[in-house]
């Protein structure tokens, strides 16, 4: 991971050059003799500093950047240069100033968001890691793929951190179609999987060998490899016959390959072991409200949301109840919750499209849907 991050710095650090000289070299069409510009005290300095990185003399390099910044501080190559290089030097915490400071210079291109969430993570400050890349979540993680990939993997181990499971499961699920699948990958997944706060190098010794074996199973699950998926899960419950949260991922998997009637007895196994068991009352509220038992399909939900307020799944099951109930305005409430604590849930904007068109909010109705269909390609 660390390598594509290095790769992917030269080439960013390029593709910012490159834009640089074409913005300059662009064709002015003024029909009036430009105002006198102020000189940049920094351009000297950036110059000399650039010819240093490029013969990857970066000691002597990144002493020039720092001055370029001390010159001109609103010099977006220098912030940048130092981020990188303090980056691959494993010096975060400069690192994560300087994409902070580059952030405030361009707070709506999402590279500088990622790294300074990266960088953040590296020393540890996980509230202002999880912040950051939030915010290159809520600005479509642009850039190049694997900056990206690299950025959602760390989202997705700090939104278990924060408790959010179900958020962390939606994104390696979508990062399981491009991302290289690495033991870390399988030990996230685990994590999230048995609802732990725990970070990669908090797991302890004696949660190792669980943590791999389910996480296997989950990534098997979404790659969509469902012999290998299901067999994987039951040499896990062989070993951790009493895991409520193994029942439930693979009764909502069964479910989803069709096999409802074993689906049904692994989610109530997991009842059984946990009365409390958030996901199980969820993924049974929406049983219910499939096959038409409305109300059931409610209590179960609401039953899930005194449990936990936070859980955007049960908002979104609860609001699709509300609405086959024709309580269009209640589902709304429920569905605009999920998409607030979910925003990279296709299923929360569908829903919450159909909520609107139901209340004839056709604009709310057509930007949801251009949402949804932006998230599930």
């Amino acid at each position: 991971m660390r390598a594509l991050i290095r790769l992917l710095i030269g080439l960013a650090l390029l593709n910012l050059a490159s834009a640089a000289a074409q913005t300059a070299a662009a064709p002015k069409r003024a029909t009036k003799p430009a105002p006198a510009t102020v000189p940049d005290p920094a351009a000297a300095v950036l110059k000399q500093a650039n010819d240093l990185r490029q013969h990857e003399r970066l000691a002597e390099a990144l002493v020039l950047f720092r001055k370029a910044a001390q010159l001109n501080p609103k010099s977006v190559d220098a912030w940048w240069a130092i981020g990188t290089i303090t980056y691959d030097q494993d010096q975060f915490a400069e690192c994560a100033d300087a994409f902070r400071r580059l952030n405030l210079l361009k707070p709506g291109e999402a590279p500088g968001w990622t790294m300074a969430g990266l960088c953040e993570y590296r020393t540890r400050s996980y509230e202002d890691a999880y912040r950051s890349l939030l915010h290159s979540d809520r600005l479509g993680f642009q850039g190049a793929p694997e900056l990206a990939q690299a950025g959602r993997f760390h989202l997705a181990l700090l939104h278990a951190h924060f408790s959010s499971f179900e958020r962390a499961l939606v994104m390696l699920t979508l990062l399981a179609r491009s991302a290289p699948i690495t033991p870390e990958f399988a030990a996230a997944a685990g994590i999230a999987g048995l609802r732990k706060t725990w970070l990669l190098h908090e797991v302890p010794e004696s949660e190792r060998q669980l943590v791999m074996a389910f996480g296997e199973a989950l990534i098997a699950a979404f790659a969509q490899e469902p012999k290998s998926a299901i067999a994987k899960f039951d040499a896990a419950l062989a070993a951790y016959p009493e895991n409520p949260d193994i029942h439930y991922r693979l009764g909502a998997y069964l479910m989803k390959q069709g096999l409802s009637d074993r689906g049904q007895t692994e989610m109530k196994r997991a009842l059984e072991l946990d009365q409390d068991h958030i996901p199980a009352l969820v993924s049974l509220s929406e049983t219910a409200r499939v096959n038409g038992e409305l109300q059931t399909a409610v209590d179960f939900g609401t039953r899930a949301l005194k449990l936990a307020p936070g859980n955007f799944a049960a908002h979104l099951i609860v609001g699709r109840a509300y609405l086959s109930q024709e309580r269009t305005a209640e589902a709304i409430a429920e569905l605009e919750t999920a998409v607030k604590l979910a925003p990279d849930s296709p299923d929360a904007h569908y829903s919450l499209s159909l909520a609107y068109a139901a209340a004839r909010r056709t604009k709310d109705s057509a930007r949801e849907r251009i949402e949804f269909d932006r998230l599930k390609n």
